[in-house]
């Protein structure tokens, strides 16, 4: 199963027949990017032999050649933090952020691989945005191991913006927070800024735009975690082990309108919804959308056409292996 999870996710990546060099461009979506980035992923999960030498040919990239995005570095500290090399990640993640010091992605995983591997002091002092990071990971340990809280640090995070009434009512620091005296708990909600902003679906926007498929997929319930009869595509397992490889990658793609009913994605529920059944007209019907649509798709522009034909290439893959369409084998002539 593995060799066809990672075939899976080398596609969404990008299919092309253009040899493949050895390092890529500054452009991250270029071709050469991409199938650098696919050798990179193939490799990893090879063979042990195999996998230093793609984790040491992508460091190196980073470091010397990755672009203004940071994605590389991303890609690489999201490889090391999966295989628990922290203090690698923790290196990749903020080479990543240095890169594109605005990116929530970048933020979150380097506090995340920051409290991992030891490295909060190093966070703290790293910047404005270190700091607050690193107080917010402090806090949070404490609250998990039921140590007192810092007042300070309450008061801190709400200055800056990082706390709201709702976080203090259920979020990660609510039951910790009802332990801080009843003047420090005035002084913080003091300062408790007014937001009707939902960091949660702010991570889901971050995610959509950072995934170059959002131009022509509804990319919505993939990075939702969405699995079953709101997914579209593969089975929940070679959805579920894709994510967990770090497809959701942290390069922030300025113009992109989400599409929520991309016709793309509206054609291929069709074919997924026959699949069930084994409705050969329902998915012959909805395989002719969905080609239509690659093939306008294709004349939009050069990314849109890699993306078009990466889709339509894991379509074929999926209606010839996946036990989802088994009903449909047949349809895999079609593409």
């Amino acid at each position: 199963m593995r060799p066809f999870v990672v075939l899976i996710f080398a596609l969404s990546l990008g299919f092309c027949t253009s040899e493949p060099q050895k390092n890529p461009t500054r452009d991250p979506y270029s071709l050469e990017t991409l199938i650098f980035l696919e050798e990179v992923l193939l490799d990893v999960w090879e063979s042990a032999d195999s996998r230093e030498g793609a984790m040491s040919r992508l460091r190196y990239v980073c470091r010397t050649r990755d672009t203004d995005d940071g994605y590389l570095c991303y890609t690489w500290g999201l490889l090391e933090y999966h295989r628990g090399n922290y203090a690698e990640s923790y290196t990749a993640f903020r080479k990543a952020l240095e890169k594109n010091p605005n990116d929530s992605l970048y933020k979150n995983m380097l506090r995340i691989s920051a409290e991992k591997s030891g490295n909060i002091p190093d966070l703290k002092a790293h910047s404005k945005d270190g700091e607050v990071l690193a107080v917010f990971t402090e806090t949070q340990k404490l609250c998990k191991e039921n140590k007192p809280p810092k007042s300070e640090s309450f008061l801190f995070l709400a200055e800056r913006g990082v706390l709201t009434k709702e976080s203090l009512r259920r979020g990660v620091l609510a039951d910790c927070f009802q332990n801080l005296s009843d003047g420090d708990k005035s002084n913080v909600q003091k300062e408790i800024r007014l937001s009707s902003l939902s960091y949660k679906e702010r991570l889901y926007a971050d995610q959509m735009k950072s995934d170059p498929f959002s131009r022509i997929w509804d990319t919505a319930s993939y990075h939702r975690g969405e699995t079953g009869k709101e997914a579209v595509g593969a089975s929940a397992g070679v959805v579920s082990v894709s994510s967990s490889l770090g497809t959701e990658s942290g390069v922030p793609m300025q113009g992109v309108t989400f599409r929520p009913g991309a016709p793309i994605t509206e054609a291929w529920k069709k074919v997924k919804l026959a699949s069930a059944s084994g409705n050969e007209s329902q998915a012959r019907e909805g395989l002719r959308s969905f080609l239509s649509e690659i093939q306008s798709a294709k004349r939009k522009g050069k990314l849109e056409g890699q993306l078009a034909l990466a889709l339509e290439r894991a379509a074929k893959l999926l209606l010839e292996q996946d036990p989802q369409y088994s009903k449909l084998r047949f349809l895999s002539k079609e593409l």
